[in-house]
């Protein structure tokens, strides 16, 4: 699974997407013998943007602005010998040099304080500062600001395909509301959509000394589920130190977190509160799936020792739990099999996250609410040259940036067994982002519904969607005014 017919087929699939459009001509680029492993990845076969030859900037920068923890992805000061590192580095450089300009990144702060940046961006924008020609903002937190005329709308705009598959046709129409679109994700922004994205990671050796069934295996047949996980979690948990009680230093079946496991089971459950018609969105709750979902996270909450599942919020401990095989399994970013569990020395396995049961039709990956979308602030008055720079970098992204972190890093570095391989490229083709996720602030915040529940410890359903229905009626009755206020 490591051939070259592999890692073509890779490179001529969406980053994400099961299908999607072709995009420009192709070209033939002739193998060098002495290739550098940052470019040996990169096919034979290479699409081509449509930017026309001899596209010339005058030398002008394009600073972006980028959340200061998810710069990796965007640039980086030089070559280090890291594969990815300087793919993306060399990226950079080559179309600088291609359509003459200068690429600077400006890092705005963390997440831990990007409410703050969000309020520095719009600040910027309405001051006509003409601070940023491009903003690479964090996914959930940077939309509302389109729905304040922060953005153009990039529908019909010059220069950026939406079809091609650099662009993710899953976000394409997830963020396209009321008939515009002021973002767009993909193969640029790979370390935080497919980096991203919520899996489950199978400690091996655990497995197999407690002749666990496979998961590999339930997988592929469509029966990996939630009451499947639970039955699995409920073998492993063992009182190691003979205390006669559950705590830090037992082994557990699962190890999860409060908030970002909670989004991601609502995410691999398929549950919807929002739907958008003709880019309208309404409020329609799936009370009976919710309900079902939380019957599950209420029992790993309150039965956590009998049900095998240590829930807490401290990362350290989440990822020490794991990495010293006290737990079978826990959820975290994929990109976790690069940077957390890269030095792990018990091999483990990568799956996607359960379905809520065996009657739903496919399974459904999460990505990080974090997930960077880019867009062209409206005080840019230039967003030509923005726009040009953008869908450059995009199939430069796809060409080279995506098979050598998905191809190269994740299969062949990090991939500890044959299994994984194939599960990942299920994760690849499963990862769901959709408007209710994308528009999350905007829209009554029906996606943290679940980390809300598991958070207070109130797990009654009806009565916290009774308590949430008027304020989430009211966020999307402003959101669709709004809407009507664009289109005129």
């Amino acid at each position: 699974m490591k051939t070259r017919t592999l890692t073509i087929t890779l490179l001529l699939a969406s980053l994400i997407l099961a299908s999607c459009a072709s995009a420009g001509d192709t070209e033939t680029v002739t193998e060098n013998a002495d290739t550098t492993p940052a470019t040996e990845a990169v096919a034979e076969s290479r699409w081509k943007d449509d930017i026309p030859e001899g596209t010339d900037l005058g030398g002008k920068t394009i600073t972006i602005h980028v959340r200061g923890d998810a710069s990796e992805e965007i640039d980086n000061e030089g070559e280090t010998g890291d594969v990815l590192n300087d793919t993306i580095y060399k990226r950079n450089r080559d179309l600088e040099e291609r359509l003459n300009f200068k690429w600077e990144m400006f890092e705005g702060a963390g997440w831990e304080t990007y409410s703050t940046e969000v309020s520095k961006i719009r600040a910027s924008i309405a001051a006509g500062d003409n601070a940023w020609q491009i903003i690479s903002g964090w996914g959930t937190s940077i939309t509302p600001l389109a729905l304040e005329y922060c953005f153009y709308d990039l529908i019909g705009m010059p220069h950026l395909d939406t079809t091609a598959p650099w662009w993710n046709q899953a976000t394409v129409h997830g963020l396209t509301l009321g008939g515009g679109m002021y973002f767009v994700t993909g193969d640029v922004a790979v370390l935080t959509t497919l980096g991203g994205a919520y899996v489950m990671f199978v400690n091996d050796s655990i497995s197999v000394a407690n002749d666990i069934e496979s998961i590999p295996a339930l997988v592929r047949d469509g029966k990996w589920t939630m009451d499947k996980m639970t039955e699995i979690t409920k073998q492993i948990s063992v009182d190691i130190d003979g205390s006669g009680m559950m705590d830090d230093k037992d082994r557990y079946g699962l190890v999860l977190d409060v908030y970002n496991s909670s989004d991601s089971f609502y995410t691999s459950a398929d549950i919807h509160q929002i739907t958008v018609t003709d880019g309208i969105p309404a409020y329609a709750p799936d009370q009976e799936r919710l309900v079902k979902l939380m019957s599950y996270l209420e029992s790993y909450d309150t039965n956590g020792a009998s049900v095998g599942v240590f829930r807490t919020s401290d990362v350290s401990l989440q990822y020490n739990k794991f990495l010293n095989s006290q737990a079978l399994m826990i959820v975290r970013e994929l990109d976790s099999a690069r940077i957390d569990f890269r030095e792990m020395e018990d091999n483990y396995t990568i799956v996607p996250l359960p379905k809520l049961d065996e009657a739903q039709d496919a399974y459904h990956t999460a990505a990080y609410n974090g997930a960077a979308l880019w867009g062209i602030p409206a005080d840019n008055p230039d967003p030509d040259s923005a726009l040009i720079v953008m869908e450059a970098m995009a199939a430069e992204s796809y060409n080279a940036v995506t098979p050598v972190y998905f191809s190269t890093c994740l299969q062949e570095k990090f991939a500890r067994n044959e299994e994984t391989l194939e599960m990942l490229e299920i994760i690849r083709q499963s990862l769901y982002l959709d408007t209710e996720y994308l528009y999350n602030h905007s829209l009554g915040q029906t996606c943290y519904m679940v980390r809300d529940m598991v958070a207070t410890k109130k797990f009654d359903v009806a009565s916290h969607m009774a308590k949430k229905e008027k304020s989430i009626l009211k966020a999307i009755e402003k959101t669709v005014g709004i809407l009507d206020e664009l289109n005129q």
